[in-house]
């Protein structure tokens, strides 16, 4: 592999604890990205990219991104960190938690891969971790996500393989109950203060697809989300 894969545990290293048994787990589904695409192509204008994924391991996606980029890769999983706090019934001191997880240097990273994993956190927690992702982003950097914009309680966690430039497939499986957080477009907007909303699609998932860039320069940082 051209890249650096870096999978950072936690340092006490203790188990992470089983989720929550729920009902069988539906099969896996396969979605169509328009902005994706946006993201490799943020990355793939740098050099020599440094690249976190918020999510857990996947081997396919660290090949992917190392074949294609020659990027140094973070993996922090903090999924799994949220699957803890919520066995624990302690989610209040989560958003500390994911901060503490994230030992880069600020403005050392040219792409992060968030995923869904706002949609699991409260608001408090997630303004937290938003502003932590702003500072460690250099300038041009990427930042992507994926907010539902539905109300509901949410009993999976989703995987996301990348199958192509424009395709993830997602597989899930079981989490501990929590409310989803529904975040309006304002309210990701005033949440990500220092990035901008480049691409923002709503899927027919009711998820908000969403593309942040940090500002180059002055000049850059007026939004240019689509509707």
């Amino acid at each position: 592999m051209a890249g650096l894969f870096k999978w950072n545990a936690r340092k006490d290293q203790e188990p992470a604890p089983d989720p929550a048994p729920v009902s069988a787990a539906p099969p896996e589904t396969t979605s169509v990205s328009k902005v994706f695409p946006r993201f490799l192509a943020a990355l793939a204008s740098q050099p020599a990219p440094v690249l976190i994924d918020l999510g857990p391991v996947v081997g396919s996606n660290v090949s992917f991104f190392g074949d294609r980029l020659s990027c140094k890769i973070y993996v922090e999983d903090l999924f799994a960190e949220v699957e803890r706090y919520g066995q624990r019934g302690q989610r209040d001191a989560l958003g500390a938690a994911l901060v503490g997880r994230l030992a880069q240097p600020e403005e050392s990273v040219d792409g992060i891969l968030c995923w869904d994993l706002f949609d699991f956190l409260d608001k408090p927690s997630g303004a937290l971790l938003a502003r932590k992702l702003a500072a460690l982003l250099r300038k041009g950097g990427a930042l992507y996500g994926q907010f539902g914009s539905s109300s509901g309680e949410l009993q999976q966690y989703s995987r996301f393989i990348i199958d192509a430039d424009d395709r993830l497939r997602v597989r899930t499986s079981p989490a501990t109950r929590v409310p989803r957080n529904v975040l309006t477009t304002r309210d990701i907007i005033k949440m990500f203060d220092g990035l901008t909303v480049t691409e923002s699609i709503l899927l027919k998932t009711n998820t908000r697809e969403t593309l942040f860039r940090k500002p180059a320069s002055p000049a850059d940082a007026a939004p240019a989300a689509r509707p």
